[in-house]
């Protein structure tokens, strides 16, 4: 949405409702969420009740912004500066709002997103699919990639033309990446990897397998991982411009 339409959208509340009740990101109470009672009304601005049980909340009620008395213009606007990735630090100039302010509701957004990702990972991926791991944590003394120390490794699986699934992971081990392989890939798939042993267990779990040797070239023909690695290159890029984000937060982004 263009910054004309948000500021239109902003400032007509009924219209702001709906949008965000179309993003998901409101709930629509058509019965009581006390009693299930369908005998309910608004009564006043943004509160409803229930006729049965007397009972009343907010509009806010079972949405990422409950107990946020923030204005909506403000919440639309800090979602525009999200969207453009402007730092949770110059959003909060820019919304004339405090930085921990400010940073809740960008968490909160994350949150929604990883919640909406999880929904849609649940279809498997398949066709022709790459799968790769990564290691985050800055520039760090010593060995670099696998076996790096103080990083956290990342588990990427990329479906050519498709989507891109990732998740922290504690160790790559054969197990672990295997076990991540059979959850989010469709029996029969076609992966493509790289010479690490971890890989080893594919084809016994009913996929087919082609590895690429990095040692010798990065693609032969389509056996090539080229699409994970470029979207590590874009993820750390990110992360880049924002210099960088806690452990604790890392999971979570």
């Amino acid at each position: 949405m263009d910054v004309v339409s948000l500021s239109t959208l902003a400032s007509d509340r009924e219209k702001t409702v709906s949008y965000l009740r179309e993003k998901g990101l409101l709930v629509t109470y058509t019965r009581c969420p006390f009693c299930g009672s369908e005998h309910i009304g608004e009564v006043r601005r943004e509160k409803y009740k229930c006729y049965q049980c007397r009972k009343e909340w907010s509009i806010r009620r079972g949405s990422i912004f409950e107990g946020m008395k923030l204005s909506w213009e403000k919440i639309l606007w800090a979602m525009k500066l999200f969207e453009m990735e402007v730092t949770a630090h110059k959003a909060a100039l820019q919304l004339r709002l405090s930085y921990e302010v400010t940073l809740r509701l960008y968490t909160l957004f994350r949150k929604a997103i990883w919640v909406h990702t999880q929904k849609e990972g649940k279809s498997l991926l398949e066709g022709e699919v790459e799968m790769d791991e990564s290691y985050f944590g800055g520039k760090r003394k010593g060995k670099r990639g696998r076996g790096a120390a103080g990083k956290i490794p990342v588990f990427g699986i990329l479906e050519r033309g498709g989507k891109v699934q990732v998740e922290v992971v504690e160790q790559v081990s054969a197990e672990e990446l295997v076990r991540l392989a059979v959850a989010k890939v469709k029996r029969g798939s076609l992966v493509y990897t790289d010479r690490f042993k971890s890989y080893d267990g594919l084809v016994s779990y009913g996929f087919r397998h082609k590895r690429i040797d990095h040692g010798k070239r990065f693609a032969n023909g389509k056996v090539y991982i080229n699409g994970i690695e470029g979207f590590w290159s874009y993820a750390k890029g990110r992360l880049l411009q924002h210099h960088g984000v806690s452990v604790e937060r890392f999971p979570g982004l």
